[in-house]
């Protein structure tokens, strides 16, 4: 599997085998997080301030980092994934692109849509991988461990078949806490923010299935 981004794979997992997607639709959480990854974004007391001044190659890195710096001051975390509409989408449309999606036009009522099936192979390496850090087989680190976090604010582990113990171990990690050396303090301090900034996001807003 080639390197995906945080919410290629947080799309990838959103969307189930038949089309829909679960109604938890955090990717500007998940955008956030790569972000912060890639140190392009700075994460201080809930507030996001950006730090890359080049353009990234990456349009919606630089449609993010671009709206960062029209702000001209730090933001809100929550704000700033209130502000990612249409980024599931987006990052679908990438995976489109990438063929580990495929796209079905639709119509309902004489409205067109698309329904988005992720490619099963890459998506059951997904949660394969989730599921060993929840079983501690496998060292975290800190791109696993944002994803652990956002599998577990979103509501996705059960639907993805982890256990009671499994998704007990995914509260921890989302929690900063047994993560080992290999997570940063600064990561361990994001997924915290990121799952609570991302909860509020999706209070104020509607997901779709």
């Amino acid at each position: 599997m080639n390197q995906l981004s945080l919410p290629e794979e947080f799309v990838l997992l959103l969307h189930r085998p038949e089309g829909s997607y679960y109604a938890s639709d955090h990717t500007g959480a998940a955008e956030l997080g790569e972000l912060v990854l890639n140190r392009q974004v700075e994460l201080t007391n809930k507030k996001v301030a950006p730090l890359a001044t080049a353009p990234t190659g990456l349009a919606w890195a630089d449609d993010a980092l671009a709206w960062l710096h029209r702000k001209g001051k730090p933001v809100q975390a929550a704000t700033f994934i209130q502000s990612r509409t249409n980024a599931r989408r987006r990052h679908a449309d990438a995976l489109v692109a990438r063929g580990l999606m495929y796209c079905e036009q639709k119509k309902f009522l004489f409205i067109p849509y698309q329904k988005y099936f992720p490619e099963l192979s890459t998506r059951n390496l997904l949660v394969g991988r989730i599921r060993a850090a929840a079983r501690n087989e496998v060292p975290l680190d800190e791109r696993l461990a944002l994803l652990c976090a956002l599998t577990q604010a979103t509501g996705l582990a059960p639907k993805l078949g982890l256990d009671s113990a499994e998704r007990a171990r995914l509260k921890q990690i989302s929690k900063g806490e047994q993560v080992g050396e290999a997570v940063s303090d600064v990561i361990a301090a994001t997924m915290t923010v990121i799952v609570v900034a991302g909860a509020a996001a999706a209070a104020g807003g509607a997901a779709g299935s």
